[in-house]
């Protein structure tokens, strides 16, 4: 099965690879690249963080801080893409007669703006010498931790255990928590701790095989549920905005809280719905392969 050192540098180089050979389609604005980087990327700062010891800190973290700032500007130009196809989809939904005003219009101008700006972004960054040096550091073998030589059997599954727990934590936190922004926000802490605690799963499946898949896939599930929640919460807020800068304009904002109205439901629905996956990925049985 090999060191630890050596199963996650087996992980991490897929990634990049990954990653990487996303790059020209991401300058062409293409939207499956962005999501392909991005996941690519949230995937190497959690190996990075999870199995921090396995890895030099020194080298690492440097790389792991770029890795977080490349996430977020690649976060920006695939949410403003995903959030108009939302919006555009919940608007056809709707009886003709409850449009009022230019609403398409504004959402499409407000969310091709954002998606043109953050494209703008992500080209610079691209194009920087921030990229070029993360680029070459990636595509050198990781320098290695003092946990390294550990057999990758017997130690990472204890250290996906800390990614685990952090889940369970951030779980007992949202739920001690009363419905509204509050709540909303631990939830979606909820949703990074679980996505962490997937790719964390998925690095030791090369040791631990079915077992560890099967709870990246609980995790997932958690992910995926609060993600649908997530997004209505922040379709809301675009909502909000439009309708002010709508009344501003001296129009009806009489469609906008309508569809408020409906993230709202949909949100509600989303909670509702991340209650069994939470449940069952919480539970002890699926994770002995963490002891």
């Amino acid at each position: 099965m090999g060191t630890a050192g050596e199963v996650v540098q087996e992980y991490v180089t897929v990634q990049v690879e990954r990653l990487l050979g996303a790059v020209p389609a991401l300058r062409s604005g293409d939207d499956d690249a962005v999501h392909d980087a991005r996941v690519a990327t949230r995937r190497l700062r959690a190996a990075l963080s999870v199995y921090r010891p396995v890895l030099d800190r020194s080298g690492c973290d440097p790389v792991r801080d770029q890795l977080t700032e490349l996430g977020h500007v690649l976060g920006d130009a695939r949410d403003a893409h995903v959030e108009r196809r939302a919006l555009e989809d919940r608007l056809t939904l709707e009886d003709p007669a409850t449009v009022v005003g230019p609403v398409e219009q504004r959402i499409q101008e407000d969310r091709a703006a954002a998606r043109l700006l953050a494209q703008d972004r992500l080209e610079a960054w691209l194009t920087s010498p921030r990229f070029e040096a993360l680029a070459a550091a990636l595509s050198q073998p990781l320098p290695a931790g003092p946990r390294a030589g550990r057999a990758a059997a017997g130690y990472l599954p204890r250290r996906a255990r800390r990614a685990w727990e952090r889940l369970d934590d951030a779980v007992a936190v949202a739920a001690q928590v009363v419905p509204g922004n509050e709540r909303d926000e631990a939830l979606h802490e909820v949703r990074k701790a679980a996505r962490r605690a997937r790719y964390a799963s998925e690095v030791v499946e090369a040791v631990v095989g079915e077992p560890a898949r099967r709870s990246a896939a609980r995790a997932h599930r958690v992910q995926e549920v609060l993600g649908d929640l997530h997004d209505t919460v922040v379709r809301r807020e675009t909502l909000r905005r439009l309708a002010h800068l709508a009344d501003l304009d001296g129009e009806s904002t009489f469609t906008y809280g309508r569809l408020h109205a409906l993230e709202q439901a949909a949100g509600d629905a989303a909670e509702s719905a991340a209650e069994r996956p939470v449940r069952r990925a919480t539970r002890w049985g699926h994770r002995r392969w963490m002891s």
